[in-house]
């Protein structure tokens, strides 16, 4: 539990005040009062505004030298805790505003206590000032209470001698996992599509997705989403005349023909390696040829329309139609077969589009 901001010195340093500082405070503690009270190094830090913000401290200041002190902060929280320990609970909280001459020894001999068994670890020049001090924040807790409460040593950071945690090297690199798999989603692209030519899609049809770039393609992986440079498969550019081919009637007659939908064009889910996924955080082009062989599905809403192979065509990804998936198309009064290679939506399977989702009921 770190609750305030570092510099990269006194990160590198954190250890060694843990070592050195929460022994001390334990020992301190276990001795003064009796074992019981748990400490936790929470912070070290130059600034103590963050601190000490919107808390009441019992404060007590140990002179050094002839221009600095020590200042050891106890909150009004972390006094109750102790209180309520050493001299029983009591139903009254503890206030600083009637803080009784016993309660405010006890406080004070406990704070000399610390200060004394800390001293051996600090280097102090007689007539030096010291202006940069660190402040070392705790938190302190009795073991049969789940209340934590904070507890403050500032010391003037020149006086002491931390060493730095030494650096280990890691024990695995990122090329160590380069070859692990992972499962993604690569969505192609998309576009717009008015939803009567839908209908009209036919088994070797290819569909241009206007919304693509045969460079790029996006990946997502749980929560990431994230569009990455890749090498044009030359294999697949397709040579195509886009003023030619079969035309489908745009001439819409009501207000189902005139219906738009997003289409877009992605593959069934992916396993890229690790080593790969690098690659894409870090801005390199990726090359995914292993991957141009797997169908495409062409989904709106989620629901699979169609599904095929990709194809290049001036610069845009597209898609040569293999099967439809129609739920129009069957019979009616006869119901399709569920088979093995075709779950139930209720067993987890690809719902199929089905075009009444856009119907418009007829009030005439």
């Amino acid at each position: 539990m770190i609750g305030s901001i570092f510099f990269d010195e006194l990160y590198k340093q954190f250890s060694w005040y843990d070592s050195v500082f929460t022994p001390a405070v334990k020992n301190c503690s276990d001795e003064f009062f009796f074992e019981g009270f748990e400490y936790k190094l929470a912070s070290v830090s130059t600034n103590m505004n963050v601190l000490s913000q919107n808390e009441t401290f019992f404060v007590t200041k140990v002179k050094i030298n002839a221009k600095n002190d020590v200042y050891i902060r106890i909150s009004q929280d972390a006094i109750n805790v102790i209180l309520d320990k050493v001299l029983g609970k009591n139903n009254k909280r503890f206030d600083l505003t009637e803080v009784t001459e016993l309660e405010a020894r006890i406080v004070t001999a406990f704070n000399d206590f610390i200060y004394e068994t800390l001293a051996p670890n600090f280097t102090i020049e007689p007539n030096r000032r010291y202006n940069e001090i660190l402040h070392l924040t705790y938190f302190v807790r009795s073991a049969a209470s789940d209340t934590a409460a904070k507890f403050i040593i500032s010391v003037p950071k020149d006086i002491l001698s931390p060493v730095p945690l030494e650096e280990k090297p890691p024990r695995f690199e990122d090329k160590d996992f380069a070859s692990s798999l992972v499962e993604v989603d690569l969505i192609v692209g998309s576009t717009v599509f008015p939803l009567a030519d839908i209908k009209k899609l036919d088994i070797g049809d290819i569909v241009l997705f206007e919304n693509s770039n045969s460079s790029e393609m996006t990946l997502v992986c749980e929560n990431i989403v994230q569009k990455f440079k890749i090498k044009p498969n030359e294999n697949i550019i397709e040579p195509y005349d886009m003023s030619g081919g079969n035309d489908m009637d745009n001439t819409n007659t009501n207000l189902w023909d005139s219906i738009q939908v997003d289409m877009t064009a992605e593959f069934d889910k992916v396993k890229v390696t690790l080593g790969e996924l690098k690659s894409i955080e870090e801005g390199l082009i990726v090359d995914l040829c292993s991957v141009y062989d797997n169908k495409i599905a062409l989904k709106v809403g989620g629901k699979l329309v169609a599904s095929g192979e990709l194809v290049i065509i001036n610069d845009r990804f597209g898609v040569r139609i293999e099967a439809i998936n129609d739920s129009n198309t069957a019979p009616q009064n006869t119901p399709a077969p569920e088979t093995a290679e075709s779950p139930s939506e209720e067993e987890g399977g690809q719902e199929d589009f089905d075009y009444s989702d856009f119907e418009v009921e007829n009030n005439a």
